[in-house]
């Protein structure tokens, strides 16, 4: 730039030009031509890669990320090449050329840290379609990855607006590492949180998740550095520290979500006061009801019914046989014999388990009184004998 500016002032010094004005002239001229060039190269260059990259990507949400990015480096393309040029036009203004470099270079910086922000939003977009629904962490290391730049990028304009070098800025931040350590240390927690969470795949976004300490029970809508999104199934959002899901217990429900089936494991309460050893006549009655078949013997009507809630099971096609399907006591209490039903529906959708569900136990409590059983009710046997 410095034999160009020569070269035309010399030529207007020849054309009879005084001085002076020569020199301005010059100077005019040359950062016009200096302004020009820089806009066309920048343009020109970005946008020719950036038609490279379209032809590759096809996403119109990865296009419109990667046009934000072109756009913020060809600004930042354009602060470059005045910034290393037009001081050597000033030359013969010492004070103006200073403060153009200073100002120039502060440009260059923050549109640097733009552009670099933008391609770390493109870089995540792209991981985020690649892993197929996981969540790799991309927008917690993103974030800080940001915060990263432009941190960075505060201390370069700090020290060239001090006129001395990014070291000895950095040497002066060295007594207050306390204080950015407490100022950033939800940042850091959510960033090793983060890391933590992706490497065991404890949470993705879309996940199911039970945490009773934050009252919090529904999909997680989205995960960030310091916090995770969770809306509850009566549409409010609570809010989750991203490094509780690293030190508080939760429930993830993703693997039943994934599985075979989805589990029923429900009692059914018997008074104990009901049960009666079987008779030959209440036997005969049973199997001409269709509740029981020839060849069963059980010794009492909790085990013929018993026996005809494990057939009925057995039949029903909602229920899956490749997973364990059983009816089973378990230790009687003060609110009479819990018979458990324990089996995996085939489905795994949250509104059909239900419907499973209640039908299984409206046909079991319709079903009850004919082995001349009693549900038992708080209220207790006597009211429900009257």
């Amino acid at each position: 730039m410095k034999t160009m500016f020569e070269t035309v002032r010399q030529w207007m010094l020849a054309c009879g030009m005084g001085a002076t004005a020569a020199e301005t002239l010059t100077t005019l001229i040359c950062v016009t031509m200096l302004v020009v060039a820089a806009a066309a190269f920048s343009v020109g260059f970005v946008y020719a890669v950036q038609r490279l990259f379209a032809l590759r990507v096809k996403s119109a949400s990865h296009q419109e990320k990667l046009s934000k990015f072109f756009a913020g480096a060809r600004r930042f393309f354009f602060a470059w090449i005045l910034s290393a040029h037009l001081p050597d036009l000033l030359v013969s203004h010492p004070g103006l050329a200073d403060m153009a470099a200073r100002l120039l270079n502060i440009a260059a910086v923050a549109l640097c840290a733009a552009t670099l922000s933008s391609a770390v939003t493109c870089l995540r977009s792209v991981a985020k379609t690649r892993s197929e629904g996981r969540m790799f962490a991309s927008k917690t290391l993103s974030q800080m990855l940001k915060i990263l730049i432009w941190f960075t990028a505060s201390i370069v304009v700090v020290s060239a607006l001090m006129g001395r070098s990014p070291a000895f800025v950095l040497s002066g931040l060295g007594a207050l590492t306390a204080v950015l350590m407490l100022i950033f240390r939800d940042s850091l927690l959510g960033l090793v949180a983060g890391v933590q969470v992706s490497q065991n795949d404890m949470v993705r976004v879309g996940d199911w998740i039970t945490m009773a300490k934050y009252n919090a029970d529904g999909n997680v809508i989205d995960i960030a550095l310091t916090t995770v999104k969770v809306r509850n199934f009566d549409n409010t959002v609570t809010m989750i520290p991203s490094s509780a899901l690293i030190s508080d217990a939760f429930i993830n429900w993703r693997y039943m979500s994934t599985s075979k089936g989805r589990r029923i494991k429900r009692p059914v309460w018997i008074s104990v006061t009901s049960v009666r050893e079987l008779t030959e006549d209440q036997l005969v009655n049973l199997i001409a009801d269709g509740l029981l078949q020839n060849g069963d013997r059980p010794v009492s009507n909790l085990a013929a019914f018993e026996t005809w809630l494990r057939r009925m099971l057995d039949r029903d096609e909602r229920i899956s046989h490749e997973l364990t399907c059983m009816v089973r006591q378990t230790e009687a209490g003060d609110t009479g014999i819990p018979v458990e039903v324990y089996a995996f529906t085939r489905t795994r959708d949250w509104e059909e388990y239900e419907m499973i569900q209640t039908d299984i136990f409206d046909s079991i409590y319709v079903t009850v009184p004919k082995f001349g059983l009693q549900v038992y009710q708080r209220t207790g046997d006597k009211v429900l004998q009257q």
